[in-house]
């Protein structure tokens, strides 16, 4: 209820009695279920009882090689800069297990799947995990070990996307020389799958290399055209003259020695020949480097949401670099939450299952770095703000001085928007000293603190004088 309408001695509204009373209903039927299952959907084609890709740009471009074509965006050094400088940026974070629950079980489960991420090399495998950003889903096998009592992870291995399906039920199978077609079912608790962009029903994902392939495609394309320009353009065309007559073997040893002469300091040539440079002529302006860079600020867009180690000039902007780190910023802190729920969804499910059974399961955090600029920042304009509702306290208050009557005060008080976070004791004590508010010659003679102005429940003797 909004301090606006509050008065000294009324209560909260009750709840009319036909919520009290309503009668427990209950769920509809088929509620519980999914209805939109992958069984009807009409937007993933079934030749088989495996799911396809429904990755538009891997079905037309993708021909044989199937998730190879992604492969092939790494071979661009922009892009694969740009991927590595997300994952680095995620990987290079301090991370920490946390228990699920306050019980002592539950904080063993946590000790237990933090020892075991530290005999394993842990950023290795995130890291491998997150190519899954690129292409949709990344696999990894867990090899077990028995260590004493308990049993643990030994290692975790990557392997290649190509290798595996899904079936309807979105389990992972495996593509071997004796099944080619719908693979050969794998075992529960050995086989991790994390995933990216999913949407619908489909398991396989939907990566950025969906969007990063034609700009790379472009790009490539470009470079092309630009080498054959500077073929054509840098140096002059010989053009060598015959008389006629000239047998096609001498026409053939004056190509040879004019192809030479590319290198060569001198020639000689039979006389009665002419030969001429032919200097290519063209107007207007061709640059490739700006057709080359725009593709590159979309790569950055597409991979990091930035684009000032292309887009700015010289001089640079800190302003805008700031906005660029805080996108990056973001874009990692998608990717570790997916990753987080990855891992405890799979393998620290898997590890709790095997050893502590019935503990709550931990999570596992990349942890974000603070920025120690925004905080300062943030606690100024925090301090900025209290100094004027304070201010804005003592005028409403000296103003309430006016009346004699302490309800007809009290109104005109809680009337004002400064007052919504005051709780009805700290109302009460200004009500009763607004006379003193009023009297004062020194606008700041009272104070409310900031703590106070947070916190409701605070008691009226934290208003003060100063001293």
């Amino acid at each position: 209820m909004s301090k606006k309408s509050r008065r000294k001695d009324g209560g909260q509204p009750t709840q009319p009695a036909a919520f009290a009373d309503s009668p427990r209903k209950n769920l509809p039927k088929g509620s519980g279920a999914l209805i939109a299952s992958v069984d009807n959907d009409i937007t993933i084609p079934f030749f088989s009882g495996i799911l396809q890709h429904a990755d538009d740009t891997l079905i037309q471009q993708g021909g044989g090689k199937g998730l190879k074509i992604y492969d092939e965006i790494e071979r661009d050094t922009h892009a694969a800069a740009m991927l590595a400088k997300r994952k680095k940026t995620l990987v290079a974070r301090a991370w920490e297990v946390e228990p699920g629950g306050e019980r002592p079980i539950d904080k063993e489960a946590a000790e237990l799947v933090e020892e075991c991420f530290n005999e394993l090399p842990f950023d290795k495998i995130c890291e491998d995990f997150l190519d899954g950003t690129l292409k949709g889903f990344a696999v990894g096998e867990s090899v077990w070990k028995r260590d004493g009592r308990l049993i643990k992870p030994e290692r975790i291995v990557a392997h290649e996307q190509r290798r595996f399906v899904f079936g309807r039920d979105w389990k992972l199978r495996l593509l071997t020389w004796s099944d080619m077609a719908e693979g050969i079912k794998l075992p529960e608790r050995k086989f991790i799958v994390h995933r990216f962009g999913v949407k619908g029903n489909n398991p396989y994902g939907l990566g950025i290399g969906s969007r990063l392939f034609w700009p790379v495609l472009f790009k490539r394309e470009g470079i092309t055209f630009w080498l054959h320009f500077l073929e054509k353009f840098a140096g002059p065309t010989l053009v060598g003259k015959t008389p006629y007559g000239t047998l096609t073997e001498e026409q053939t040893k004056l190509m040879n020695t004019l192809l030479k002469a590319r290198t060569a300091s001198a020639i000689t040539v039979p006389i009665g020949t002419d030969v001429e440079f032919l200097e290519a002529s063209r107007s207007g302006s061709v640059n490739y480097q700006d057709f080359l860079a725009y593709w590159d600020r979309q790569i950055s867009i597409s991979t990091t949401g930035e684009t000032l180690t292309t887009q700015v000039d010289k001089s640079g902007s800190r302003a805008l670099g700031d906005v660029h780190h805080e996108m990056l910023d973001l874009l990692v802190d998608s990717d570790g939450d997916l990753l987080s729920e990855t891992l405890r969804d799979q393998v620290i499910r898997w590890i709790v299952e095997y050893n502590i059974p019935g503990a709550a399961l931990p999570h596992v955090w990349r942890i974000r770095p603070k920025n120690e600029k925004a905080e300062a920042e943030t606690r100024t304009t925090k301090a900025k703000a209290a100094k004027e509702t304070n201010k804005a306290i003592r005028e409403v208050v000296s103003q309430a001085a006016s009346f004699e009557d302490d309800d007809v005060a009290r109104e005109y008080i809680v009337s004002f928007d400064v007052t919504d976070q005051l709780s009805d004791e700290t109302i009460d004590a200004l009500v009763a000293s607004r006379h003193s508010f009023g009297s004062s010659s020194d606008p700041d003679a009272f104070e409310i603190d900031d703590d106070d102005q947070q916190n409701p429940a605070f008691s009226a003797n934290r208003l003060k004088k100063k001293r």
